[in-house]
């Protein structure tokens, strides 16, 4: 369980850190990615993914401003899958856990970037020295140093000592209460949902019609994600790639 715990807390320290190389915006830092990557060193990448998916939902209309947002969804991308399938836990139930974890976890999140803020004025010096190396030593060490504390020893304590707890916690819990977590389990992907369309009709309503085709195509006629993601592709081609002859206009 050491080694476990110990591949877990490097992949979240990894994600966290600038050694990503910002493929964690792109990939790495969504819980649905984290989910499979957790799911396959614990060893069941299919419940993994399953909650990763789950909580991907909750939090795929929430938008980072300035290395800000709601909550700290990576590290809830991290534990969410990890304490889920080291406790057994339902997705619904492991996505019910993790929420108010994430709502803790972005207070150290503003904490750290709080502390990085006094680093500025220190890569203005190297700034004005013209000097390079300085500036990317201050933008990369200091990160991958606090980065080693949260999240990764973070990470590592919550997984290694964790799933015990929360067995031992679940099992003093009522009954009624647990299907009160399970119920609110599924209905928190919803609020997920809501953002996003709500982001989507902000300006203009001129995308709402493909939501609605995507989930026809999804809860009537029985496609599989895969399907009726090809399909949007396919669509988004049709739809905005520009004609040979606009194309020349504008040339």
């Amino acid at each position: 369980m050491f080694f476990k715990a110990l591949l877990v807390a490097l992949y979240a320290f990894w994600i966290e850190s600038p050694l990503t190389f910002n493929t964690r915006f792109f990939a790495f830092g969504r819980p649905l990615v984290s989910g499979l990557i957790v799911g396959l060193i614990l060893g069941d990448p299919i419940k993994g993914t399953i909650i990763g998916a789950t909580i991907n939902a909750v939090y795929i209309g929430v938008i980072v401003v300035g290395d800000q947002t709601p909550a700290d969804t990576r590290i809830a991308g991290v534990l969410g899958p990890a304490l889920g399938i080291l406790a057994d836990m339902t997705p619904e139930m492991a996505l019910a856990v993790i929420i108010p974890i994430a709502l803790i976890g972005v207070s150290f999140r503003t904490l750290r970037q709080s502390l990085f803020a006094v680093l500025c004025h220190k890569a203005d010096k190297y700034a004005d020295e013209d000097n390079p190396k300085g500036i990317a030593m201050v933008n990369v060490l200091p990160p991958v140093l606090v980065c080693l504390i949260y999240p990764g020893l973070a990470t590592f304590l919550a997984v290694y000592f964790g799933p015990e707890a929360v067995e031992a916690i679940l099992g003093f819990l009522p009954d009624k209460l647990m299907a009160g977590l399970q119920a609110t389990g599924k209905l928190l992907p919803a609020v997920g949902y809501a953002m996003l369309l709500h982001y989507m009709t902000a300006t203009s309503k001129e995308m709402l019609p493909m939501f609605f085709v995507g989930f026809i195509l999804a809860a009537f006629l029985g496609l599989d994600i895969l399907a009726v993601v090809g399909l949007g592709i396919c669509a988004a081609f049709m739809i905005y790639r520009p004609k040979d002859a606009e194309v020349a206009n504008i040339e």
